[in-house]
């Protein structure tokens, strides 16, 4: 009744097939879509906090000069990390692991510089287009508005403020007084309306 339990039977450990290594194309093409995916996030970013944070206005001009620099920047990471893995050198695993598999890593570990400096090319090239700078600029405003609002609609569906618990009784006299109040009169005199 209280004996050991039975062992599920879930057979015997068999390594997958190496999958071979990714086109490099597809490497590059992928790598680069994630890089402007984060270009187009900073200039959402710069958009929200300039609108909210700074008040400053939405300047079409100027925004297309914040992602240039952007993608130039990432373009540059991008060059930087190509230059460091070439002064490294091969990498060599040691461990345990299948031969074959760990001469697919060695490949993959060669090919990286040239991934890195081919991300650079397609980025540079993407800032030097005024069609794909103005098609991130568009996406980058859209996503700015959407969570703008999404930020605007979760405060409003949030729950009040605890309110004050004289609110109700003194509501009356706050009303009165507000109406009381003769708002020419309250202005500087520079202010008040000619008569």
């Amino acid at each position: 009744m209280f004996g050991r339990k039975k062992r599920a039977d879930v057979g015997t450990y068999v390594d997958p097939p190496i999958a071979p290594l990714a086109p490099i194309e597809r490497v590059v093409d992928e790598g680069a879509l994630i890089y402007v995916a984060s270009a187009r996030m900073a200039l959402m970013n710069h958009i929200v906090v300039g609108a909210l944070g700074d008040h400053v206005d939405y300047e079409p001009h100027v925004l297309r000069e914040v992602v240039r620099a952007e993608l130039e920047r990432l373009a540059a990471d991008n060059d930087d990390t190509a230059a460091r893995l070439d002064a490294s050198g091969t990498f060599e695993f040691q461990s345990d692991m299948d031969e074959e598999l760990a001469e697919l890593k060695r490949k993959d570990q060669r090919r990286r510089p040239e991934v890195h400096r081919l991300i650079a090319d397609l980025l540079r090239r993407c800032a030097r287009s005024d069609i794909d700078v103005e098609q991130l600029l568009t996406q980058a405003r859209a996503d700015a508005i959407d969570a703008m609002f999404r930020a605007i609609q979760s405060r409003l569906l949030s729950p009040a403020s605890a309110t004050d618990p004289n609110y109700e009784e003194e509501k009356a006299a706050r009303i009165s007084a507000f109406v009381e109040l003769d708002l020419f009169t309250a202005l500087p005199e520079t202010s008040a309306p000619p008569t």
